[in-house]
């Protein structure tokens, strides 16, 4: 799973600004079977997709809870399973977290990840803990090369990958600074829905950033072919039937609204001609 996140963030909103921005593509087989995000039954605080993944249903890459809880999960390509004899499904990550079913604060949790993180392929994991004071945003990663702890993250922009955070790709880098000059010129609400299209357009953004040393490094075992389609923020490969699939775009006012808009590929997909399905949810941040 090929995946990239931007994110913004603010603890002093002025009152027409927004107090988080999130812009995120999931790339993975076309065949996957998903459910497009909605209410989860199992927890109807939660919004987010769901992995109908034979034996890793349930799972789940980004998701958001009006408890006060954003969730994102990116693969780290190019390394090792830690332990492969208990490897076990990283979505449930993201379904832990926003659901919160031990009670645990955003600390404990990662805290309690940090100990078991040996068990999963290796992984970015972005936590986000939004209250009316603040919005606390951490990332832990179990990849090689990474603390074995959680790390603050400060307010303003940023973009994740799939490759250590200290590395990043130059896709994300581009996309990165692209991200930046959208939330200045557009984060204000009155301006949301240009908004929501400029970010579009980021997401679908198919410009190649290669040659890109690191990512290179990291598939070193593909053709230069992939690894040159897979430079571009948006990717497509439909020769591996692979590619990206979904586009996520969330945003929080200073009031605490949330809107939460998905744009997918149908199933069965057809990377060549595509249907995209969108769709458009909302709720209210209960603590802020």
């Amino acid at each position: 799973m090929m995946c990239i996140l931007f994110l913004h963030t603010t603890n002093n909103p002025a009152p027409n600004e927004f107090r988080l921005i999130l812009a995120s593509n999931r790339d993975e087989h076309y065949e996957r079977p998903t459910r497009q995000a909605h209410f989860w039954d199992d927890d109807p605080t939660v919004i987010g997709g769901r992995d109908l993944e034979p034996g890793k249903e349930g799972g789940s890459w980004l998701a958001v809870s009006s408890q006060g809880r954003i969730a994102v999960l990116l693969n780290v390509t190019g390394e090792n399973i830690q332990d492969p004899a208990c490897n076990v499904g990283r979505g449930f990550i993201v379904a832990d977290f926003v659901t919160n079913k031990q009670h645990e604060m955003q600390e404990e949790y990662l805290e309690r990840l940090s100990k078991s993180g040996h068990k999963y392929s290796p992984f970015n994991f972005i936590s986000i803990d939004i209250s009316s004071k603040e919005i606390k945003v951490q990332q832990y990663s179990n990849a090689s090369g990474c603390k074995n702890q959680a790390e603050n993250i400060g307010s303003g922009s940023r973009g994740w990958g799939n490759s250590i955070p200290d590395r990043p790709f130059s896709k994300v880098k581009a996309g990165t600074s692209r991200f930046k000059d959208i939330v200045e010129i557009y984060g204000k609400t009155e301006d949301k829905d240009i908004l929501i299209q400029e970010l579009l357009s980021l997401l679908k953004w198919d410009k190649s950033h290669f040659p890109d040393p690191e990512l290179q490094r990291r598939l070193n075992n593909r053709s230069a072919s992939v690894v040159e389609k897979t430079s571009s923020v948006f990717v497509s490969i439909p020769e591996h039937g692979y590619g990206t699939r979904t586009h996520s775009i969330i945003l929080i006012d200073e009031k605490g609204q949330v809107d939460f808009t998905e744009w997918t590929m149908k199933e069965p997909i057809d990377p060549l001609n595509p249907t995209w399905l969108s769709v458009k949810h909302t709720c209210q941040m209960e603590n802020c």
